[in-house]
């Protein structure tokens, strides 16, 4: 794939059996292509809305530092890897520490949103990745 020379780290929501909390687990995937843009809407009510419109293409041969991809299923049942969901979190850039919640990770990095969708395009003949929107 073109234009694929960025690094994101996704935060995958994993909930604790014991306390129903969730903690957040980082992957941080190099070989990326990162889209950034804005979508204006003019509401009757209110004016002009606008909204960051975010699209981020994962080649299956990108760097995911030894991880293995599993799909929600086997992740939500406690396999190891890392997966691509509604709810998780994309963020621009190498993310290191612990403890990152979706609210701190809004507040301390411009870059990042809360995944809408996934369209899994692995079986396209060239270039071959995931897709992944949100806002």
């Amino acid at each position: 794939m073109r234009l694929c020379n960025e690094t994101i780290t996704l935060f995958n929501a994993r909930r604790d059996g014991e306390t129903g909390d969730f903690t957040y687990v980082p992957t941080v995937i190099a070989g990326c292509s990162w889209h950034h843009g804005q979508r204006h809407a003019v509401d009757p009510e209110g004016g002009l809305v606008a909204a960051d419109e975010y699209a981020v293409r994962i080649p299956v041969d990108a760097d995911f530092g030894g991880k293995a991809y599993v799909d929600p299923v086997a992740w939500r049942a406690g396999a190891a890897g890392f997966t691509i969901q509604g709810g998780d979190v994309a963020v621009k850039g190498r993310v290191e520490g612990d403890n990152w919640t979706p609210a701190r990770l809004r507040a301390a990095l411009a870059e990042c949103f809360t995944v809408l969708g996934v369209s899994d395009n692995r079986r396209a003949p060239n270039g071959a990745h995931w897709r992944v929107t949100g806002a």
